[in-house]
């Protein structure tokens, strides 16, 4: 009778104290710009000015926890890896540095309700598919246009997807291999801008 109520107090305090114990900090996470060293051009001038809408993100996969897939139908979310921003303004930002490392045009930002410049020409960006897995395979599908000014007159539009594997099983390969397959959209967008006529005057 002595030892099953000592095993139950050991039992009860085993829990009281699992119970009380830390749960592990989360872990934040960005996308980064491919860095290309020099200006394409050399003389650091823009040539025009790329206005770049909000990109569009699925609902599945705007929020704080990274997504990850687990099987054809099955996805899973992490609550101890997050996204340090909202994942549709990093990948925005990301996008705007690529592109203004990778040709000679400015990247602004321009609001649903507004602009914040003048924009020679317009970016829309539709992410259709942004996932993968630790140790598997990344995969981002995404249409994209280009207009002429603000307009919906599109002049060049797109539907890409890329895939990338996942080399460690750890939750910072899955993003360095996100980041590759955002500066490979990235290149693709760019290689359509380097066919658009200059607009601004280059020193």
């Amino acid at each position: 009778m002595k030892y099953s109520a000592r095993l139950i107090l050991f039992i009860s305090l085993a829990f009281m104290l699992g119970g009380c114990a830390s749960p592990r900090p989360p872990t934040y996470y960005l996308l980064e710009p491919a860095f290309v060293a020099g200006d394409p051009d050399g003389d650091g001038q823009p040539c025009m000015v790329i206005g770049l809408r909000p990109v569009r993100i699925p609902s599945y996969i705007d929020r704080p926890q990274i997504m990850v897939r687990t099987g054809r139908n099955e996805l899973a979310i992490s609550e101890s890896n997050l996204w340090a921003e909202p994942l549709d303004e990093n990948i925005a930002r990301v996008i705007s540095r690529n592109l203004e490392t990778l040709t000679c045009a400015e990247v602004v930002n321009i609001l649903p309700a507004g602009r914040s410049g003048p924009a020679d020409y317009t970016l829309r960006i539709q992410v259709a598919a942004f996932e993968g897995g630790p140790g598997g395979e990344a995969v981002l599908e995404a249409g994209w246009s280009l207009s002429k000014g603000e307009s919906r007159r599109t002049i060049t539009s797109q539907r890409s997807r890329f895939t990338n594997p996942v080399p460690g099983d750890d939750y910072t390969s899955l993003v360095s291999a996100y980041s590759e397959l955002v500066a490979r959209l990235s290149g693709e967008i760019a290689r359509a801008i380097a066919d658009l006529p200059p607009t601004l005057p280059r020193n």
